[in-house]
């Protein structure tokens, strides 16, 4: 246990993850008593709690496990994020280095396993096929790691020419959403498009959302004169609404949805 943090572990030493995430500092600027830690990350079944370095102090913060809606792993060469989306529409965030990215995945999970609740088989809803290279790769690591039945029900591969909000050429990032029998999956690049003339980010970002924690979810179609062609699918936990940009209208998602008793609000139509 970081010395900085040695206080709390006699509370902490029982979590099922005991984490230690350490600071950004080059190696020759290191010096005997520096604190090469920046926080502790401890993942109970009930409750998770993290302590870090702030200002010249720590700082502790908790989160009740039945106050996560919603888990997102963000991913960008070396740079990683996990994050817990909380109801009061807060977010739980952790910085670290792509170097623990299989530690995170197991984490992600036990969280995940956790507020699933309820399940049923996905619904009898036509699988999609996805072509794009990236996100086959992602579907292959989804499936790999799958514990409850899940299938594809939406797919943008990414390259696709559009417009973004100010009415310039781009072109699309790809999105894929996966329905599980607790949860949704959506997979995306971060941004919805890119510049035409750029290669496509090394960005990534998968999030889990239970099916028991959504209140609401809306779809909003573009007005007519507007430049950006993309529906938004906002899904509601509570405070926190999770806004995805969707190319092509995301019916199947809709279906799936409601097939969960995920209510549909009205949202704005083009």
């Amino acid at each position: 246990m970081p010395r900085r943090f040695r206080q709390w572990y006699p509370e902490l030493a029982k979590a099922a993850f005991l984490l230690k995430v350490p600071r950004e500092v080059e190696r020759a600027a290191v010096r005997p008593g520096m604190d090469l830690y920046r926080s502790v990350l401890a993942v109970f079944a009930d409750r998770i709690c993290l302590v870090q370095l702030s200002g010249g102090g720590v700082s502790r913060s908790d989160l009740a496990m039945e106050q996560v809606v919603a888990t997102r792993t963000y991913s960008n060469l070396l740079r990683g994020r996990w994050s817990l989306l909380a109801a009061d529409g807060t977010s739980f965030d952790i910085d670290y280095n792509n170097v623990g990215q299989r530690r995170i995945a197991e984490v992600d999970l036990f969280v995940r396993r956790h507020r699933r609740g309820s399940s049923q088989r996905p619904s009898p809803i036509p699988v999609r096929q996805v072509s794009d290279y990236f996100f086959v790769s992602a579907l292959a690591a989804l499936t790999a790691r799958a514990v409850e039945p899940q299938q594809l029900i939406h797919a943008e591969a990414g390259g696709r020419p559009c417009r973004d909000d100010q009415g310039r050429r781009r072109r699309t990032t790809g999105l894929m959403v996966v329905e599980a029998a607790s949860e949704l999956i959506l997979v995306n690049r971060g941004g919805p498009t890119r510049p035409r003339f750029r290669a496509l980010r090394y960005a990534s970002v998968v999030m889990a959302i239970p099916y028991q924690a959504m209140t609401s979810f809306s779809v909003l179609t573009p007005p007519a004169d507007s430049p950006a062609r993309f529906h938004r699918l906002v899904i509601r936990c509570g405070r926190q609404a999770i806004d995805q940009a969707c190319l092509t209208a995301p019916d199947a998602v809709v279906a799936a949805l409601a097939a969960h008793g995920v209510p549909e609000v009205e949202g704005r139509r083009g």
